[in-house]
């Protein structure tokens, strides 16, 4: 079977007009969920090229659609140790790049459960996460380091906008985010696959607001700011000026073999 036929069995198991599939798979409301999963295989295909095959073998099963139970995007396996660690992937937030005053430039990325937590939800997984009910329910949209052990991100989204007339999203990147773009060793002519195929992975721990990391929470309502220990909806990837790898945190996935590795090796060892 070929993915034509797929699409098409696709189509007629859920009574979907095979002629206006571009155009229900074009509508705004629809484009981001699309993109988000398909950005989980985009991660896969990466990851099987950048971990060696003879060490590390990587799967993507079906998600599971539980409340509170967090299913892994992407599933490495450590063959030696048979550590499994698991992959949370998340496109840069749309149009969140910035080039500060002082030279900085600056990404985010958009890092949030996709349905959050109701009050009922929340009094069953508080004592089982360890957290009060109270701080829970302030952070009720927001992840936790034990729901998964890496982000990976791919920073493209960073540079779409909304075209306000067809209300599309649309490649549109600012003439510092071109700038930035080029720096990082992008073609001019190719920058928006260039942009997507640039992903950044941090250890999910590292994200987390600690006194350690030096995230501060952003919550109003969040009594412990320095160290409640979710991670932000939108984690920031900080170049410093003049620099073309993230200030902290965050490495480049094409060069994450020991990261995945030492991972792997500590959790064996515990």
């Amino acid at each position: 079977m070929n993915w034509i036929e797929d699409l098409e069995q696709f189509c007629e198991k859920y009574n979907i007009p095979l002629d206006f599939l571009a155009e229900t798979l074009n509508e705004p409301k629809v484009v981001p969920m699309i993109r988000g999963k398909a950005f989980e295989f985009s991660v896969m295909l990466a990851l099987q090229h950048v971990l060696p095959q003879d060490e590390f073998t990587i799967e993507k099963n079906p998600m599971n659609a539980q409340r509170g139970i967090h299913d892994e995007d992407v599933l490495v396996i450590h063959k030696p140790s048979g550590s499994l660690i698991r992959v949370e992937c998340k496109l840069a937030a749309k149009g969140r790049f910035a080039h500060q005053k002082d030279g900085s430039n600056e990404i985010r990325v958009k890092c949030m459960r996709s349905r959050t937590l109701g009050a009922e939800m929340v009094k069953n997984l508080a004592p089982q996460w360890g957290v009060s009910e109270d701080l829970l329910s302030i952070h009720n949209d927001q992840y936790l380091p034990h729901d998964f052990d890496v982000v990976v991100t791919s920073i493209g989204n960073a540079f779409y906008v909304t075209n306000e007339n067809t209300q599309q999203f649309e490649w549109g990147p600012s003439e510092d985010g071109i700038i930035f773009l080029h720096n990082l060793g992008g073609n001019l002519d190719n920058l928006k696959d260039f942009a997507f195929n640039k992903m950044y992975v941090a250890r999910s721990a590292d994200l987390s607001v600690t006194e350690h990391n030096g995230v501060k929470c952003t919550r109003k309502k969040c009594s412990q700011p320095h160290d409640c220990g979710f991670i932000p909806n939108y984690p920031k990837i900080i170049f410093e000026p003049g620099q073309t790898q993230p200030a902290q945190h965050w490495i480049e996935l094409d060069d994450s073999v020991d990261l995945f590795r030492s991972i792997a090796l500590k959790r064996n060892d515990l």
